[in-house]
């Protein structure tokens, strides 16, 4: 069973220029990147904005994680290819592989996104753009803990192994049942976490001040302010020269159908 896939909501702390940007600065990247995957439908620019997301992996110093994840959703991305490829009909080849890499392209953003930044900063970030603290302290809360999920199940997974739990043996509904052994302490294990952290922030008077005040405050610098101008800009600049068409010809390059 591979987890790999979750690496990519694992944050670690490292000094650089990726990290320091503000999460807003980051989040409008990822919403850029989706508006751009979305509009097109070819192979090329789909290619660069993959590039893209290696280049910033690059620059963050989080490659080893960031190919870990796209390892894990390799899988996911075969079946979307296959799924459009059996019931696309026309210009199928094309189709498919701009919907395997428009799903690489969004994986891989928000990988980058969330390699790059803290839950407390996605926090305050939450928090400046006015949504309540109890809707991100529940967000911040379930990304936090998605690594530890996954640590959990492999950890208990390991455990039933060692005891001669074979996962992989039978057929289809046998395999099924091995997962059983799986879920049942998982959900005790997640339960009992569940209240440790409701006791947690009970012990702590969550919920008695309706204003809260933060220790630290995220405020946007300059690399923030100019970062934001060039996604704006080129975000702008790209959807209006593609309704223009007036792209390089090699942006609309197709591959031949067999």
């Amino acid at each position: 069973m591979s987890l790999k896939v979750f690496e990519g909501l694992k944050f670690e702390k490292k000094n650089t220029v990726i990290h320091r940007l503000d999460a807003r600065t980051k989040g409008l990247y990822v919403i850029s990147t989706m508006i751009i995957a979305v509009i097109f439908t070819d192979i090329v620019p789909l290619l660069l904005l993959l590039i893209i997301c290696f280049v910033l992996a690059v620059m963050a110093k989080v490659v080893s994680e960031w190919i870990k994840t796209m390892k894990g959703i390799a899988i996911f991305a075969l079946i979307i290819f296959i799924l459009n490829f059996i019931t696309i009909t026309e210009n199928r080849i094309n189709q498919s592989i701009a919907m395997f890499l428009r799903f690489l392209v969004l994986s891989a953003s928000f990988s980058i996104f969330f390699l790059t930044t803290s839950p407390d900063d996605f926090s305050q970030a939450l928090l400046k753009m006015g949504i309540p603290y109890e809707y991100t302290l529940m967000l911040t809360i379930a990304l936090r803990f998605v690594p530890t999920l996954a640590r959990d199940i492999q950890t208990i997974i390991d455990a039933q192994r060692s005891r001669g739990l074979e996962l992989e043996k039978g057929n289809i509904m046998k395999k099924i049942k091995n997962y059983i052994p799986i879920l049942i302490p998982l959900i005790i294990y997640e339960i009992r976490r569940s209240i440790m952290i409701a006791e947690a922030l009970e012990s702590r008077a969550f919920g008695a001040e309706v204003k809260r005040t933060n220790l630290y405050e995220t405020k946007l610098s300059l690399i923030d302010y100019a970062s934001i101008l060039i996604i704006f800009i080129f975000t702008i600049l790209i959807i209006y020269l593609h309704y223009l068409h007036i792209l390089p010809s090699i942006f609309y390059l197709k591959l031949p159908e067999i």
